[in-house]
């Protein structure tokens, strides 16, 4: 079981908030007012409005490139309601705070998480009006000081998962996939991975239909 022995310094931050409103500064005032000497590392905030799929393909091709320990701070679609709850995992030695909205069964495609935590919150929070900075913050600053999973809440083994974001193979012959993603640059990325793609075709003659276009 992996294990912190020093300090963990570095949260970083997924969101969809983007940069006109307040949001962004706010999350970063209330981290650095309780841990003044944390690093504070912007992966986006410019993810589209409530888009999983696009914040677990973002996050999954940034997050190795982190120290182990970091803290990622997952700030899409994080309504709470009794459905979808704030969760804590630890994956691949990086912990990670998010609703419970998917986001899991995305960047855990291969393997599950080491251990799940549903976060126990103040009732009053449960309803605020930005829960990634009254409710994800504090779990954040609370790992960052080295402080244990156990203590922020019950430990889990279900979480949601978006099997509808899966592609579907058919027939033994037809893929079928999504675009869940086009860089600044025009590229397109699916939901189909090399890795997969090269399991189902078999070195078999292959052609790829875009809509009505081949």
């Amino acid at each position: 079981m992996f294990s912190i022995i020093k300090k963990m310094s570095i949260i970083t931050l997924t969101t969809d908030f983007g940069y006109k409103d307040y949001f962004v500064s706010a999350l970063k005032g209330q981290i650095l007012s309780e841990l003044s000497d944390v690093k504070i590392v912007d992966i986006s905030h410019q993810i589209s409005h409530y888009d999983i799929a696009e914040t677990a393909f973002i996050v999954q091709k940034s997050y190795p490139h982190f120290p182990k320990g970091t803290i990622h701070i997952i700030g899409v679609n994080a309504v709470l309601h009794p459905n979808q709850k704030p969760m804590c995992f630890l994956f691949d030695e990086h912990y990670f705070i998010v609703a419970d909205n998917g986001f899991i069964s995305l960047l855990c495609e291969e393997k599950q998480p080491d251990e799940i935590y549903e976060i126990s919150i103040n009732p009053d929070k449960m309803n605020s009006m930005n829960p990634v900075e009254a409710i994800f913050a504090p779990v954040a600053c609370h790992l960052a000081r080295g402080g244990v999973l156990s203590l922020i809440g019950n430990k889990r083994t279900t979480y949601h998962r978006l099997t509808e974001l899966k592609p579907i193979y058919q027939e033994d012959r037809i893929l079928k996939g999504n675009i869940i993603y086009i860089d600044h640059f025009g590229n397109a990325v699916t939901n189909i991975s090399q890795q997969y793609f090269e399991t189902i075709h078999r070195d078999r003659p292959y052609k790829i239909f875009l809509r009505q276009h081949d």
